[in-house]
């Protein structure tokens, strides 16, 4: 859904709980991605040296527009003076309240996550069904969002990290290993094991969980699966056919529902 007569780039920040994806949008594409750890401590002028320093072709001066998502509070604040201070551009915050045409089913809308409402948006403009959304990050969800734009729920599951980490910390022979998918069912050795019990089990979670939807929710259906999130591509292998692995979803969705607010206020 590109905007008439845009002009200039659009910058997307996605702020989550273990990084921050910065993402430089111009007529209708994705030009450019940038990624720095979430750090609770860090205040207004580290950030703006930390963003200069990872995209210097894109100085903030640069940008007209600017989508600020984000599921960390404190840095929420941080980031909209950090870039109300560098930066000329227009700040749209997108969350629950953004009246971009998702009807929700939660009476509050104002606490349903940023990065949940970006999918839902960008999933039914760009498949025009119902969707079931799975976001693999430091938590693992999955969203039923419909053909007519309803967000009807999500399930929220420790991120396949968050679970790993926590087995790693509790046990005192198992080190760390890279999440990628498993060479066999049951491994031969402790880390192919691992990577069985943390990366399968995972896509079996996410596998089940889909079936049970649905079971449950014939009228929503027929359904397309949408893979997104830092860690979709360990488990895509792992999952039926038919899964779309769509990782910039969340992005695109930030992008899309900042050009309907400027569309809607023009």
């Amino acid at each position: 859904m590109p905007m008439n007569n845009e002009k200039g780039p659009i910058l997307v920040v996605d702020i989550g709980n273990s990084s921050i994806v910065c993402a430089v949008f111009e007529d209708n594409e994705l030009l450019a991605r940038y990624r720095m750890p979430s750090t609770i401590h860090a205040g207004t002028q580290e950030y703006f040296s930390r963003i200069g320093q990872i995209m210097p072709e894109y100085p903030l001066a640069l940008f007209k527009y600017i989508a600020l998502g984000s599921v960390v509070p404190y840095l929420t604040s941080v980031w909209d003076d950090m870039l109300s201070r560098h930066s000329n551009a227009m700040i749209y915050p997108i969350n629950g309240l953004s009246p971009i045409g998702l009807r929700y089913l939660n009476k509050d809308r104002s606490t349903v996550g940023a990065d949940l409402v970006a999918n839902a948006f960008a999933a039914w403009k760009k498949y025009r069904s119902s969707t079931l959304i799975v976001d693999l990050g430091t938590a693992t969800t999955i969203q039923l969002v419909t053909a007519d734009a309803l967000y009807a729920g999500v399930a929220i599951a420790p991120g396949m990290k968050t679970a790993a980490s926590q087995l790693f910390s509790k046990a005192a022979q198992l080190n760390e290993i890279n999440l990628v998918a498993p060479k066999n069912i049951v491994g031969y050795d402790t880390e192919e094991a691992m990577r069985s019990g943390i990366v399968l089990g995972h896509a079996l979670m996410i596998r089940a969980f889909i079936d049970e939807i649905r079971h449950n929710y014939p009228q929503y259906a027929p359904y397309k699966v949408i893979l997104t999130g830092g860690l979709a591509s360990s488990i895509a292998a792992l999952c039926p056919a038919d899964y779309i692995l769509d990782s910039d979803l969340t992005l695109w969705g930030f992008y899309w529902a900042l050009i309907s607010l400027i569309s809607e206020s023009a």
